[in-house]
This record gives C-alpha cells, structure tokens and sequence, in this order.
C-alpha cells in the first residue's frame, strides 16, 4: 500500500493535483482512496476511485462561511468517485441525497458504512484527584460551555475539569491546542470524558477522532443520547448516555466503567477497519449523467449565450450608431435642402428683379432711342434751316 499525502504534510508529498496524479499513475494502484474531498478530481479515472465522505462537510461549511466552495468540491468529489464510504449509518443518510445529485444509481445500497480506525492507547495509572477532560477545535457547530458551567458548578472543586483547545472558562483547567502525543497522554490520565455538547444537526451526524481518542485510552463517556455513538456507549457500558448531566458526573466519580470503554474501542481497531477496506472491490461506476455534467453543459449553453448576448449587443450597438449617423446625415441632408430651397429662392428673386430691371431698362431705351430719334430729326431740321439762313445770307452779302 502506498500513502500520499501533501508536501505540506512531509518530505515526498506532492504539490498539487498534477503532482498527485503523476504520482497515483506512476505507482498504478489496483484502487484508489481519497480521504481529502478536494483531491478526487485529480484522481478520477486513473482506477477505481474510492472516497471517503467522514463528516458532514456541508454543514460544517455553512458555519465557515464557505458553504458555496465546499458544495463545489463535494458534488465535484462524489462525482469523479467511483465507491463512497460513511462513518457512521447516520452519515449515509446524510450523503444519499448529494449522491443522486451526482448521478448514483439510489435503488441498491450505495456506498459502505466503515466506522474511523483507532489504535489503543496506554492508561497511565488512574490519577489520585478525579480529572474531567473534554477537547478538540472549537467548531462554531459545537458549544459546551453551558455543560462545563453546569459541571464545574456541581462539581463544586470534587474533580478538576480540564478543557483542550476550547475557550478558556472561569473554573476550568484551560489549555491550547497541543501535539497529539501531549493531548493522547492528558486523556490516558484522566477519569472520564465529557462529550455533551449544545443539541446541534451536525452533532447528531458526526462520529468524531475525539471520541475515539477517548475510548482508545480506555476512558468512558458521558455523551449525549443524539449522538450516532450513543447507543454503542450504551450497549458495551463505555460510560454515560441517559442520565441527567450532574447524575453522570456523580457515578462517574464512583463507577469505573473502563473496561466498557476499551471493549468499544476494539470495535473501531484498526486492524479491523483495514481488513473492511481490503475486502472492498470496487469497480468503475457507470455515469448516465450527473449534475456535474448537466453544470458545465449549461456553463458551457450559458458562455455561449453569453458570447451570443456580447455580440448581439455590439450589434446592436453597430446598428445604432449606424442610425445616429444616418440620422446625423439626414439633418445634414436637410439642412443642404433648406439651403438649396434658400438659394432657389433668392435665384428666384434675383432672376425677378433681373427681368424686373430689363424690362425697366428695355422701356427707359425704348424712350431715349425716340427722344433721340426727335432731338436727331430736330438737329436736321435745325441743320436745314441752318443751312437755308447761311444761302440768305451769303445772297445778301453779296456784290450790289
């Protein structure tokens, strides 16, 4: 068997889903699994694709704020997936609905319930001052600190109430977030375990390595009845599940329930878990369709509608500055008009007064060419005349 994990995570890891395919195809696995959602697509169909759905990533998400990207990579997860594990019964119930979504065949029993593996860890001797512990991130989906002020209240200093990685908390013994070696070694040493938390829907889905952790140092539990591992608590006598909060506490002080614990946590060995997960088989999974599929089709109908609407509109935007222009052309062409209309018209006028004018003239001349017509036969008449006095004349001027 061969592990790959993220360069981040160790020396050989890889860098990112190129890297990690390179590497999955060069070591040509009969099958493959995934335990990060994210890689799966960079897995898919290399061999068969194994993905293991643990948590209710989608609830979890909404509280991140991260909801829109985690559906992205889960719907692209259970997509490329060819087999699916759960946790936990309550898990697969959960996830039915999102692998329809991907196009899984809902009429046979999809996917395998295959608990988390855990390995026993050692109990140090059973510490002289009772030791309440409880751990883990603080997720926004869990919130105990009503149940720590109602234990440290009844508890009234009996039993030292220890927290890891949780906000720190008037009364309680408040620590960080520690290596996993340091928090193994607190829970081995302390008296019993305290899983109750707000009701919450992701509590009442989630089988969690916290709880694991517990069982594992043989520590029992006081949970709460909704959890998936109640009932499992119950059966093997592996702590506390019914019982009133501060009743719990009280046995849990008087009642050494250890052996309860450490024979649950055989049922999550490890050693049986591989064995569950070397006797799968899984084989490539017929795709019909998917919403994955039906999603980049319609990506793909809507960029190319989109592409359609950008052209459309630059047409659009073509045709209307055609008609701005040809409007602007028509104004120019009516304003010539005018002008030309103008122009006749003055012509018009022009070409009135011109007739106007030489009918004037014409009659003006008319009246000259008689009035010198007159004066010329005046001047004639006038010469005649001149002429006759000057023959009088010479005759009288003449010899006697």
């Amino acid at each position: 068997m061969l592990t790959l994990a993220r360069a981040q995570d160790g020396p050989g890891g890889f860098t990112g889903p190129a890297h990690l395919r390179a590497l999955a195809r060069r070591a040509a696995p009969d099958w493959t699994l995934c335990v990060a959602l994210e890689e799966a697509p960079g897995l898919a169909g290399l061999a068969p694709l194994v993905v293991d759905l643990y948590a209710p990533r989608l609830l979890e998400a909404a509280f991140e704020g991260q909801q829109e990207d985690e559906a992205k990579r889960v719907l692209l997860a259970v997509h490329a997936a060819d087999d699916v594990l759960f946790s936990n019964p309550r898990q697969r119930h959960f996830w039915l609905g999102v692998l329809g979504l991907a196009g899984w065949d809902l009429r046979g029993a999809a996917g395998h319930v295959v608990p988390l593996g855990t390995v026993p860890v050692a109990r140090v001797r059973k510490p002289k001052r009772p030791r309440v512990i409880l751990g883990g991130q603080p997720w926004p989906w869990q919130d105990a600190s009503e149940v720590l002020k109602r234990a440290v209240a009844h508890l009234g200093g009996r039993a030292d109430v220890v927290t890891y990685g949780l906000p720190a908390m008037e009364g309680v013994e408040s620590h960080g977030l520690v290596s996993r070696a340091e928090w193994l070694s607190a829970v081995a040493g302390s008296t019993v375990a305290l899983d109750r938390y707000a009701p919450h829907i992701e509590r009442e889905l989630a089988l969690s390595f916290r709880q694991l952790d517990y069982l594992s140092a043989g520590i029992p539990v006081i949970t709460d009845p909704w959890a998936p591992i109640a009932d499992d608590v119950r059966r093997h006598a592996a702590g506390w599940v019914d019982e009133p909060l501060e009743a719990a506490l009280d046995a849990a002080l008087h009642e050494d329930r250890g052996a309860g614990a450490r024979a649950l946590c055989d049922t999550f060995s490890s050693a049986d878990v591989s064995a569950r997960l070397v006797e799968l088989r899984p084989t490539r999974r017929v795709r019909e369709w998917s919403v994955v599929s039906w999603s980049r089709r319609a990506s793909a109908a809507m960029l190319g509608a989109e592409a359609d609407r950008v052209r459309r509109e630059a047409a659009e935007a073509e045709v209307f500055a055609k008609r701005e222009e040809v409007a602007a052309l028509v104004g120019q062409l009516r304003a010539l008009t005018a002008a030309m209309e103008q122009l006749s018209a003055a012509q018009a006028d022009i070409a009135g007064f011109r007739r106007e004018t030489v009918q004037v003239l014409g009659t003006r001349l008319a009246g000259q060419t008689e009035e010198a017509e007159a004066l010329r036969q005046q001047l004639a008449q006038l010469r005649a005349e001149r002429d006759r006095l000057g023959g009088v004349l010479r005759r009288l001027s003449g010899p006697r």
